[in-house]
């Protein structure tokens, strides 16, 4: 599904028959601030990859925000917020990854692969006229390419960590999007060919995404919350 949280209770407005939201789905969009919020603790201190992250998480709740606005405000469609922000949200995320890359080709890679990707993006545009089809398209592309870098990154650097892997922040947080672009691989897919025949199927599959959610940014929040590595001493030559 691209980003959401707050999103979450956007689309099931939109996607499901009108009801009273549930609780679950608040909850989940709130989680978005715990990373934000663990960040208070280090303050300017934070490596560059953990103020890339809380930059991602900020994005998500800009977006979500909108989104609500939007539609409160006009009552008009408002997809085309979410699939013009979905892909600037995952450049964020790819950026991130780069700069827990150890080797330099890997983390050329990942800079490499931002204007690729946001190209690739770019060009489906012509081939879907409409905005509901266009995001069910690209958005399980967007969560694939970035569910692989989240993995390519958490596995490499878990092989030359000499210590214990919880300490790091990549560890945590790579975890927490690893999970997050994994309910977003089929999800959409699974509410489109769904959502006529089984209402509630696809009800509960957004509800079990907000319940990942909430998981999803608890691991965040504690990656963030890791201490600040030791700065290295040593001679001068």
């Amino acid at each position: 599904m691209g980003s959401r949280l707050l999103a979450f209770v956007v689309d099931v407005a939109q996607t499901l028959p009108a009801r009273r939201t549930p609780l679950i789905l608040h909850v989940a969009a709130l989680s978005q601030a715990l990373p934000v919020l663990a960040g208070l603790r280090h303050r300017r201190r934070l490596p560059a990859a953990r103020l890339w992250t809380i930059a991602w998480c900020v994005a998500l709740m800009v977006s979500d925000g909108a989104q609500l606005w939007w539609r409160g405000g006009s009552g008009t469609n408002n997809l085309w917020l979410q699939a013009a922000g979905n892909p600037l949200r995952n450049a964020i995320m790819l950026w991130t990854l780069s700069l827990w890359q150890h080797h330099a080709v890997s983390r050329l890679a990942f800079r490499i692969a931002i204007p690729l990707f946001l190209a690739t993006v770019l060009a489906l545009i012509p081939a879907v006229s409409d905005t509901g089809t266009f995001d069910t398209v690209t958005r399980p592309f967007q969560a694939l390419v970035l569910l692989a870098g989240a993995l390519y990154t958490l596995v490499r650097n878990a092989a030359r960590e000499p210590g214990d892997v919880t300490r790091q922040d990549w560890f945590w947080i790579t975890l927490g999007t690893s999970l997050y672009f994994a309910m977003r691989v089929a999800l959409q897919p699974f509410a489109a060919i769904l959502m006529s025949s089984h209402v509630e199927l696809v009800r509960l599959a957004y509800f079990v995404q907000a319940w990942a959610d909430i998981a999803v940014f608890l691991l965040i929040a504690r990656g963030i919350w890791c201490p600040l590595p030791q700065a290295r001493s040593g001679g001068f030559f």
